[in-house]
């Protein structure tokens, strides 16, 4: 019988100690069990990681000068032994049949090369506060197959869901290091250009929310310019086709202006969706 893929797991921490044991733990508690877990210690101010990584038989302790969260998944990247990769957040863990479940995903869907599910929201102490991030039911079936369209400047994988094939990790589809805040929002929208994802309706993961200054995901005045940067590394993935790379324009401006009136309530930037396809290229020069 061949031997079941082995998974590496990426976990990147940069000095956040509380929650770190924990993470670790839904890993190596997992029902599937050909993992690797690799630590990446992005230049922490003090070395708490490798005393706890050393708890567990399964798990290697790697430590880089700091460079920022799409660094170290990079770093982990190239390290990784194993056919399938996994992200995991120093304050998140898993559902412990999660890797099991989508590895069976992958085998038996070769023309597949994610898989990602929902998430159940854990307050600060990890306790389920009754509440999910997923798809909803009538979008189920948007969220698997060649997905591009439907989620382009629209949505993304849920950050600690996805299990992917290393063969996607390509010279021009990694995480862009320049970006410090919404990495994840600029590869898994290119990862959608190439690859089809699979989404599976159950909360295999658990996202933790919690008021602290350090979270990035509470810091939404970084996330402008995202869309300027995805253009960009679009352009540098060589798409072809000139309509295509037109209609991402026009989507990414879109999702630029959309994010701008969010956060700006009281100087939106005032243009129609039909302004926007017959000024694109103004626009583009403005904001991008």
């Amino acid at each position: 019988m061949k031997e079941a893929p082995l998974v590496s797991v990426i976990i990147t921490t940069y000095n956040r100690e509380k929650y770190l044991h924990e993470s670790i733990l839904s890993v190596s508690n997992q029902t599937y069990e050909n993992i690797e877990i690799l630590v990446i210690d992005d230049g922490c101010n003090i070395n708490y990681a490798e005393s706890i990584c050393n708890n567990f038989s399964n798990c290697n302790y790697y430590y880089k000068e700091n460079g920022g969260l799409s660094s170290a998944r990079n770093y982990g990247v190239d390290l990784a032994n194993g056919e399938y990769i996994a992200f995991l957040d120093d304050d998140d863990f898993w559902e412990s049949s999660k890797i099991e479940k989508q590895v069976k995903i992958l085998l038996e869907n070769p023309s597949i090369d994610c898989v990602h599910s929902s998430v159940a929201v854990v307050d600060e102490n990890g306790k389920f506060i009754g509440k999910y991030y997923g798809a909803a039911e009538n979008k189920i079936k948007k969220r698997s197959g060649y997905v591009f369209w439907n989620a382009l400047g629209v949505w993304v994988v849920k950050s600690p869901t996805p299990l992917i094939r290393k063969k996607v990790f390509q010279s021009d589809l990694v995480f862009d290091e320049s970006i410090k805040v919404g990495e994840d929002i600029d590869f898994y929208q290119r990862m959608f250009y190439r690859h089809k994802v699979y989404y599976i309706n159950e909360p295999l993961a658990f996202y933790r929310e919690y008021d602290h200054p350090d979270r990035l995901s509470l810091q939404q005045k970084k996330y402008l310019g995202i869309e300027k940067k995805m253009y960009h590394n679009f352009k540098r993935m060589k798409i072809k086709n000139p309509f295509i790379l037109y209609y991402i324009k026009v989507r990414l401006l879109k999702s630029h202006i959309n994010r701008n009136n969010m956060i700006f309530e009281n100087n939106p930037i005032n243009v129609s969706d039909m302004g926007v396809w017959l000024r694109t290229n103004y626009f583009i020069k403005k904001y991008f």
